[in-house]
């Protein structure tokens, strides 16, 4: 989902039909009629009821427009941050390079292209803690964190993360997977010593599972590449569903299905202007989605 599709239907509710919408945006009414379609798709819901007629919210397309219309009232509120604010200081976030691209980078880049040029700077972190204890020190002004934390930060849901089995394509397995089917799988694992590395030895020991370690690194990115070779499996966030698919591998949910939560934190009465306006777009399109 991004915000172009949210304006797109707002605007073919406030003008009537799809045609008026398209020349109110200035794009032609096929593309706008295909990125609604991708929308339901996404969401797997009817917006809008179509006949010869034109077309007619659905109840569910009603709620989708009310918050729609929050969403795309905050953004024009950071747009008048943005346009006022001193950009000597840029906003600076603490997630782990995994959240980062997955999370910072597309909310900032969505931002950009409806007109909010926000400087930032990312903080790489090793672990939620991490991130809570860089924030409550001042040190950044936004944390973005994939496990639960317990501090006096003020906390944001945004959604949660679904736990996958990334593995090579070759590698007979059922299409979801237990816990017991990790037994004798040869994984990608962060080193041993990293607290990425205790919290998945935690993942493991309560399932009573003893992994293979196969390959040991703390580079997130080399994660996938050593699945695509046919080395070894990796448990991933499904944050990172969105990216295009990766050649050589298979992506698996477990049985039951995993989930982490996903939150951003923040201190009590920040200063920073652009942080409050921020915060409401997240939140507020992490519930059309949630």
């Amino acid at each position: 989902m991004n915000i172009q599709q949210l304006r797109y239907v707002v605007a073919t509710v406030d003008h009537g039909s799809m045609t008026a919408a398209a020349a109110a945006v200035f794009v032609a009414q096929p593309a706008l009629s295909r990125a609604i379609r991708h929308l339901e798709r996404e969401l797997g819901i009817t917006i809008f009821e179509r006949s010869g007629r034109g077309v007619t919210l659905s109840p569910e397309g009603a709620e989708l427009v009310r918050r729609a219309r929050g969403v795309l009232a905050s953004i024009d509120a950071l747009q008048s941050v943005a346009s006022t604010t001193d950009h000597a200081a840029p906003l600076v976030i603490a997630a782990s390079p995994t959240l980062q691209a997955a999370l910072a980078v597309p909310i900032l880049a969505a931002l950009r292209d409806h007109g909010v040029a926000m400087p930032s700077r990312l903080v790489g972190c090793s672990s939620s803690a991490e991130v809570v204890d860089l924030v409550t020190a001042g040190t950044a002004d936004l944390g973005i964190c994939d496990s639960a934390v317990t501090s006096d930060l003020v906390q944001v849901t945004i959604g949660r993360a679904e736990i996958r089995l990334y593995s090579p394509v070759a590698l007979e397995l059922p299409d979801r997977v237990r816990m017991a089917d990790l037994a004798g799988l040869p994984l990608v694992l962060p080193t041993a010593g990293s607290k990425r590395r205790a919290a998945l030895d935690g993942f493991f020991a309560r399932a009573g599972v003893v992994p293979e370690v196969a390959v040991e690194t703390d580079e997130r990115n080399v994660w996938l590449a050593a699945v695509t070779a046919g080395l070894a499996s990796c448990i991933w966030h499904s944050v990172e569903a969105a990216r295009a698919p990766v050649p050589g591998v298979v992506v698996r949910s477990f049985d039951p299905p995993i989930h982490r939560p996903l939150t951003t934190v923040h201190r009590a009465g920040d200063a920073s202007p652009a942080l409050g306006p921020l915060l409401e777009v997240v939140r507020q399109m992490s519930a059309l989605v949630g």
